[in-house]
């Protein structure tokens, strides 16, 4: 890279925090504290956004605050039109799916219901079932929990308090004031949700979360117990890594 192309570099990074800046603000922002968010000095900050003013992406007001203009609703829509969190995924739980040898299955969340989009399963004889469109409630699954256990506990209580007559297909899945504290509580410790139901399976789950803080998606891992009987702290730290690659990736995050 040459020194001029370092510049315009150093120049479009720049201009990208400024209008990230503007667009985490309730009423724009003035050149002295995009300067003091941005950790750019006011001179460069006052260049870029002029610069930004004149491509129609930021105006400014009479106040002589900096607002974002609809310009920018062109690059949200194009987000909605090209984002697709599988597709992000797929290279993560491939590697997953490989280290653990083992089914990885991709789950968001609906509402107050879990959804499996995407499933990556191992080369054995026995292997998982088909879970891409399954629907659950939150509570009724590892990726479930992992998911419900990140969001706010007001949150957590609204959506356990309208699933409680939810029907499932295990009823030792249902969860209680006593139960659901101390799942919780296991899971943020462990980093995963283990989830062990009466049938043959184990299951293990770890979440992703946005920049917000609220969870994206969770990976999880099912398994026959024969064969995971013993991995599962290994597993869920596997999980745990893969879920925070796809946090990572899925906001541009190379590293």
């Amino acid at each position: 890279m040459t020194l001029s192309d370092d510049t315009r570099y150093r120049a479009l990074a720049r201009g990208i925090r400024i209008l990230e800046a503007v667009a985490g603000t309730r009423g724009g922002s003035t050149v002295t504290e995009l300067a003091e968010l941005t950790g750019t000095d006011k001179s460069s900050v006052s260049r870029l956004v002029t610069a930004l003013v004149d491509l129609g992406m930021l105006a400014r007001l009479e106040s002589r605050r900096i607002v974002l203009t609809g310009r920018v609703l062109n690059l949200a829509q194009g987000f909605q039109k090209q984002y697709t969190l599988g597709e992000i995924a797929r290279p993560f739980l491939d590697e997953l799916c490989h280290s653990v040898d083992e089914t990885v299955i991709l789950t968001i969340r609906q509402g107050d219901y879990s959804v499996s989009v995407e499933q990556v399963d191992p080369e054995h004889p026995f292997r998982m079932v088909p879970h891409v469109g399954n629907v659950a409630p939150l509570h009724a699954t590892a990726a479930g929990r992992a998911i419900l256990f990140a969001l706010p506990v007001g949150e957590q209580h609204r959506i356990l308090n309208d699933l409680r007559g939810a029907p499932v297909e295990h009823p030792e899945v249902h969860l209680n004031g006593e139960s659901w504290a101390r799942e919780m509580e296991l899971a943020r410790s462990r980093g995963y949700v283990w989830m062990p139901r009466t049938d043959d399976v184990e299951r293990v789950a770890a979440v992703a979360q946005g920049r917000n803080g609220l969870p994206l998606a969770a990976v999880a891992v099912y398994g026959p117990k024969y064969r995971m009987n013993g991995r599962v702290p290994e597993i869920g730290r596997l999980a745990r890594a893969t879920a925070t690659k796809l946090s990572r990736a899925a906001y541009g995050v190379r590293k």
